[in-house]
């Protein structure tokens, strides 16, 4: 069988690459989407490059018709605007083209004050009004979804893709892969089986005709397809593979690609060869929270989401419980470290607690999660009488966790800590700061309206692009432009996000602005 399938493939006379090489067709697909989405249902119809934002809005060329009754994903959403401090009709008269390619600008926010990521995805799962075109174009919804499941927030996405209503191809390709990586994917196959207007790529097909017990129907799939001349050979090796591994056990897998899609991700591991996690995007590591996999990945796993905030830190913190480290550094230390401190906690004993805190919190920012631990540590620290040591971390735990009472608590008499405190009080003016940075934080907090550069976009009803270009000033390069940073938080006071720029300047100073 294995030579008949070779022979199939020196026939076949169509290659397309779309499956197992999705970054060399990225730039044809629509502006929303991310580069290892599945090639699970027949791509719609490229759309031209985007341009640069204009200065004014782009208005719809086409007149949208809609009924009275009639609603549109873009106004989908998890929770009320108004419940992150934002006006429904935020959207204004932006386009959705035009919110789509301001949104697709911000960095990835490694880098960014951990609070904007949380503000970011606010926004993203929020109800708003939606965009003045969109009856006639979903680009804007499409990277709403596509920036949550970058994050990681698979659940959330899923969930709005849920509510905006009846499958539709693109909606239904990440509803797809949010399936497969949460392992959820008999639902999906059984829409493919039921819903034929998504049209289900050969791969897909499949995987879920076998995945639904049709293997019969799913190797006769597969070898249509072979003969049409519409697989890479690289795509029938792994098919076969997956269809009887057992028949085809000593030939060689195709080479794993760099940047598997979920689908070929899924593929690999039904094989018996499932591709790491580590090095792909954050939305793989939900993957490995699977109680089949091994502690160590689970540990990393739960670590890289709970950094993204796409994990709850309780979570985290049960899966450090589930062993004892097997080995020094590194991961392991991390949870010695941490485990030391939830005992010390548990107990109530502050002596323990001072050993154990700033360790602790050396692993919580070594894991990249330092945001929601510091909401969760700070729960336990109220009725504790801590070692100056100890508490100089316990300040910047409280700052962090936006605790301004627990905060003053442990500020000390470190002028640095005086002047963020005062900050966190929204006492803007009370100190001068101790340098650039600091001096234009205590600037944008203390200045009333947006600067010039912010307001024709308000005035001109774009609030959401000018929120999109604050949070791209601040999530990158923050600290090495002070003016624009100083720009940015009016901008945010200016909408009504006072609590979000006093803790983005927080956070700013925290990292970047010591003296």
């Amino acid at each position: 069988m294995a030579a008949s399938s070779a022979f199939l493939r020196l026939t076949c006379g169509l290659v397309f690459a779309q499956f197992l090489l999705p970054a060399a067709w990225a730039s044809d697909q629509p502006l929303s989407a991310i580069d290892w989405l599945s090639d699970s249902v027949t791509p719609p119809q490229a759309e031209s490059a985007p341009n640069d934002l204009d200065p004014l809005a782009t208005l719809p060329s086409e007149i949208a018709v809609l009924p009275l009754d009639g609603s549109t994903p873009d106004g989908v959403g998890l929770q009320p605007a108004e419940r992150f401090g934002l006006a429904p009709g935020l959207w204004g008269r932006s386009s959705a083209g035009d919110l789509a390619r301001a949104l697709a600008t911000l960095p990835d926010g490694s880098n960014a004050p951990p609070v904007l990521n949380r503000f970011l995805r606010d926004v993203l799962i929020g109800k708003f009004d939606p965009p003045v075109d969109a009856a006639i174009d979903d680009r804007f919804f499409l990277a709403r979804i596509d920036r949550l499941l970058s994050m990681g927030h698979l659940q959330e996405a899923d969930e709005i893709i849920r509510r905006a209503g009846p499958e539709e191809p693109r909606r239904f390709r990440r509803a797809f892969d949010i399936a497969l990586l949460t392992g959820t994917e008999t639902e999906a196959c059984r829409i493919i089986e039921n819903v034929p207007d998504i049209s289900p790529t050969y791969p897909a097909r499949i995987f879920c005709l076998a995945r639904l017990g049709n293997w019969d129907v799913a190797a006769l799939t597969l070898g249509n397809a072979e003969a049409l001349g519409i697989l890479t050979p690289e795509e029938e090796e792994l098919l076969l593979h997956f269809l009887d591994p057992e028949l085809f056990e000593g030939d060689p897998l195709p080479a794993p690609p760099r940047l598997p899609s979920p689908l070929q991700f899924r593929l690999f591991e039904a094989v018996g060869e499932r591709i790491p996690t580590e090095q792909l995007p954050v939305a793989f590591a939900v993957a490995d929270l699977a109680s089949t996999t091994g502690w160590k990945a689970r540990l990393r796993a739960a670590e890289r989401l709970a950094a993204a905030d796409a994990l709850p830190i309780s979570r985290l913190l049960d899966v450090y419980a589930e062993g004892k480290p097997a080995a020094s550094g590194g991961i392991w230390e991390r949870v010695s470290a941490v485990g030391s401190l939830v005992i010390a906690l548990e107990a109530e004993n502050s002596d323990l607690v001072s050993t154990a805190l700033a360790p602790a919190w050396r692993a919580a920012k070594a894991g990249g999660y330092e945001k929601a631990f510091a909401k969760w540590v700070a729960e336990h620290l109220g009725g504790l009488d801590l070692s100056d040591p100890a508490m100089r971390t316990a300040f910047e735990i409280a700052l962090l966790a936006e605790d301004a009472v627990l905060a003053e608590r442990f500020v000390g008499d470190r002028s640095e800590n005086r002047f963020l405190l005062a900050i966190a009080k929204g006492h803007r003016s009370a100190l001068p700061g101790p340098n650039m940075l600091a001096q234009a934080v205590v600037r944008g907090l203390a200045a009333h309206g947006p600067s010039p550069t912010y307001r024709v976009l308000i005035e001109g009803d774009r609030g959401g692009e000018a929120l999109f270009r604050a949070l791209l000033q601040l999530m990158d390069g923050a600290a090495g432009n002070p003016h624009a940073t100083q720009q940015s938080l009016m901008l945010l006071r200016s909408l009504g996000l006072e609590p979000l720029a006093r803790q983005v300047a927080i956070e700013l100073v925290l990292e970047h602005g010591k003296a």
